[in-house]
């Protein structure tokens, strides 16, 4: 540790007393500081270590490190170790679970006994050591074997191994595929994985006009049918838009609704669902004395002075418009077959106004009036 007051002797240049101590004062301060050095002194200078510690010593810093080299910390393992220490003492006390610290059971001896297979050495233990086990030889010579007959015990030890005839040296295995196979991962020098992929016809299925000879091996494709020498398959058609035709070969014919569809004869089938408008085909200008046309679906008429027409039988669900397009002088009338409105035969329609008009529709073999405006039917 430092020495507290040390006396500073003043010492000036040869021969010059400014600033210097006088030789009296100079020696005073140095027999103070040799007072002050005793009085500071330890009485130790030897330090001893034992066991447990370690001493080391720096010389340029004056440190002197004591080390414990021993027990530093003890610390309980699991739940089962109690630790208690005094702390005046610095003793430590461990405790094993239901244990007193003075230790507890009565067992005095310890030993293990080999059963079939196994060797013990160092059984029983009276005191402190260690018991070892192993296993019994089997009689068989360790080494390398080549494809080994093996007998095993009960226990699933080898107790007998005898080489068998060699089984060959190869060390690389190839595959070459052929057509429609793809080998991968060849060849195998040591171990690994080839993979073989059939790249051709993986299954051959039957359809419609087809007949198959089998289902593996070599398969002959056959048509339910023989003979027919056609050459060339076409389509024409004089109300669809047909693509594709003729084919000599192979291909695909398209048949396609034209734009505007024209059919002479029926259509019979559900319901009619359109997004646009429904146009039925266009009208007459019906003359007098002439008979109302089947085939359109309006009829209009102008008079200039009293004219007449006829209406034939229709058609089941046939419907007929009528309307008076300029009534200038006199009345159309028209006689209509099977009317409707009449027990039997045939009845009359009279427009006498502008813009009289009526819808029939011809049904059970009558025309009914399902419509009107200023017609008078008689």
């Amino acid at each position: 540790m430092a020495i507290s007051g040390i006396q500073v002797i003043n010492i000036g240049l040869q021969n010059e007393s400014i600033g210097s101590d006088s030789l009296y004062t100079a020696f005073t301060k140095a027999n103070t500081n040799f007072d002050t050095l005793f009085k500071n002194a330890s009485p130790y200078n030897t330090f001893v270590a034992n066991t447990g510690m370690s001493i080391s010593a720096n010389s340029s810093t004056g440190t002197v490190t004591f080390t414990n080299t021993g027990v530093t910390s003890i610390v309980a393992g699991d739940s089962s170790i109690v630790v208690s220490n005094n702390p005046v003492t610095g003793v430590y006390t461990l405790v094993a679970p239901g244990g007193t610290g003075s230790g507890s059971g009565t067992v005095t001896s310890v030993g293990v006994l080999g059963g079939t297979g196994l060797t013990v050495t160092g059984s029983p233990i009276i005191s402190s050591g260690n018991i070892a086990i192993g296993l019994s030889t089997s009689g068989v010579v360790a080494g390398s074997y080549i494809a080994p007959t093996l007998t095993l015990d009960q226990y699933g030890r080898v107790t007998a191994a005898a080489s068998s005839t060699s089984v060959g040296t190869v060390t690389s295995i190839e595959f070459t595929p052929g057509t429609g196979i793809q080998v991968t991962g060849s060849p195998v020098t040591t171990s690994g994985t080839v993979n073989i992929i059939n790249t051709g016809v993986t299954r051959l299925t039957a359809g419609s006009g087809v007949i198959l000879s089998g289902s593996t091996g070599e398969i002959t494709v056959s048509t339910l049918t023989t003979g027919g020498t056609v050459t060339s398959v076409g389509v024409t058609s004089n109300a669809l838009v047909v693509t594709g035709s003729a084919i000599t070969s192979t291909g695909t014919i398209t048949v396609d609704l034209p734009t505007n569809l024209v059919i002479t004869g029926n259509i019979t089938g559900g319901n009619l669902l359109t997004s646009g408008k429904v146009s039925f085909n266009g009208g007459e200008d019906l003359a007098n004395l002439t008979a109302v046309s089947l085939t359109t679906t309006a009829s209009y008429f102008t008079t200039a002075a009293a004219e007449t027409a006829t209406l034939a039988v229709g058609i089941s669900g046939q419907i007929k418009t009528f309307m008076a397009n300029s009534i200038t002088s006199g009345n159309m009338v028209i006689t209509v077959t099977n009317a409707g409105w009449k027990a039997s035969g045939t009845g009359t329609m009279t427009f006498s106004t502008l813009g009289a008009g009526c819808t029939l529709q011809y049904m059970n073999s009558k025309w009914y009036c399902i419509g009107n405006n200023g017609a008078v039917f008689a």
